[in-house]
């Protein structure tokens, strides 16, 4: 990976008419192509893995394959658009690219207090998310090269940087969704998650974790714990974290200290706003609950990002689905919840499904295997810390997986479920047909 500054390498790119190229047709796609706009830099092509991408245009600009690149312009300038950087690197390396970078240096261009509103980028970002996926880019980065700096012997160097942790906090939930990706419609008797037991187990994970980028409050909807509020007072706290993302369906009015926790820096709110979709439509109140919250949090001056969704992927029902290792690992590389962990009732899972299947008794769970017992005494934090290190970075599918139809980026990709409506509400809670 090249390091660079930003207005030597664009007197460069006007001097010789170098050929820049950005990897990734996504979201951070977009940021990168914003930036270089700013600098006036001209970009000849987008790059993608996904096939169905190929050939067509993706901004205006077309989009062919890495290794079409590599015979076209093997001189190329290529900027890495999105999170999966050390695979990025490892195959334009072996396609002979030189010249290779990362766009920590470029989004410094980028006014994080601004919104950016660009109808032709299709492009639109309020500053608290766009402040938080670039900070994420940024983390990123400095987490892979950190295991780049290693050899990848990440192990050996006793060293944990996590992106995301989902701190589970009730099992009780605002809406009834027939379809939630966290199993919120399969309990029969849904309840908040023991605070002593929550605040141990963070207290034991935060010992052994170097630095986490985000602490993401999940349920369930946060806001039916009444108490949540102990538990974001005690997250602010944790030096080695950078930043508190709770998560709500804007139905409940945070009060009293539940809405004074909101005040910290740390601390944001991410509103799920489905408009007019069945949720609304069930909810008749819901849009005008939505729009109070947000004067609200408006007067109370809280961090906040509200984000309209209409469509959700359909991960499945849990049953299982029958694949071949190699499919599951596919499924698993191509997951937009494989760099994550869950916390659930004192034990550290792979993602939410893993956690609420196993709680429900509808998955199979390996406890030497999918996951880490965090209240376990008779484990030291050295040795936790290493199981959480192997847990973390070996980067294997777990139980769950096949339970799962797949949460993966785009429709081309490996194990990528099918789009289905957001938010179809149910009457009451759905049966489990299997239990072990």
């Amino acid at each position: 990976m090249n390091s660079y500054n930003i207005e030597d390498l664009t007197c460069k790119f006007k001097q010789n008419t170098s050929s820049v190229i950005i990897f990734g047709c996504g979201i951070e796609g977009k940021l990168v192509l914003h930036a270089l706009q700013l600098h006036d830099i001209k970009v000849s092509y987008f790059i993608d893995s996904g096939k169905k991408l190929q050939g067509k245009y993706y901004l205006g600009i077309k989009t062919i394959s890495p290794e079409e690149l590599a015979k076209l312009l093997p001189d190329a300038h290529i900027f890495i658009a999105h999170k999966y950087v050390m695979v990025a690197i490892e195959l334009l390396n072996k396609l002979k690219f030189k010249n290779i970078y990362n766009n920590m240096e470029l989004f410094k261009s980028i006014d994080i207090s601004k919104k950016i509103h660009s109808d032709e980028l299709n492009l639109y970002f309020e500053p608290v998310k766009l402040e938080r996926t670039i900070r994420l880019y940024n983390f990123n980065n400095i987490r892979e090269l950190k295991k780049t700096e290693l050899n990848g012997s990440v192990k050996s160097n006793n060293t944990l940087v996590v992106n995301n942790i989902d701190i589970v906090i009730t099992e009780r939930c605002s809406m009834k969704c027939r379809d939630c990706a966290n199993l919120m419609q399969f309990y029969q008797k849904p309840k908040n998650n023991d605070m002593n037991l929550l605040i141990k187990s963070m207290d034991r994970l935060m010992d052994c974790v170097d630095h986490v980028y985000e602490f993401r409050v999940i349920g369930g909807d946060p806001f039916m714990n009444k108490e949540m509020y102990k538990l974001i007072n005690k997250m602010v706290k944790y030096k080695n974290l950078e930043s508190i993302v709770i998560y709500t369906n804007a139905k409940i009015i945070p009060q009293g200290e539940n809405l004074a926790c909101l005040k910290n820096g740390k601390v944001r709110l991410q509103i799920t706003d489905y408009g007019s979709s069945a949720a609304a439509d069930t909810w008749g109140y819901l849009r005008e609950k939505h729009d109070e919250i947000v004067k609200l949090l408006t007067l109370n001056h809280v961090k906040f990002v509200s984000e309209r969704v209409t469509v959700w992927k359909d991960t499945g029902k849990l049953e299982f689905i029958k694949e071949t290792s190699k499919q599951i690992q596919e499924k698993f590389d191509n997951c937009c919840a494989n760099d994550l962990f869950s916390l659930l009732d004192g034990i550290l899972y792979k993602c939410p499904l893993s956690a609420h299947g196993t709680n429900l008794k509808a998955i199979p769970f390996d406890r030497n295997y999918d996951g880490v017992d965090l209240i376990d005494e008779t484990i030291s934090l050295k040795n936790l810390k290493e199981k959480l290190i192997d847990f973390y970075y070996n980067n294997k599918y777990v139980t769950a997986c096949s339970y799962c139809k797949g949460r993966g980026y785009g429709k081309e990709k490996i194990g990528t479920a099918a789009p289905i409506n957001a938010a179809i509400q149910t009457k009451k809670a759905l049966p489990l047909f299997v239990q072990f």
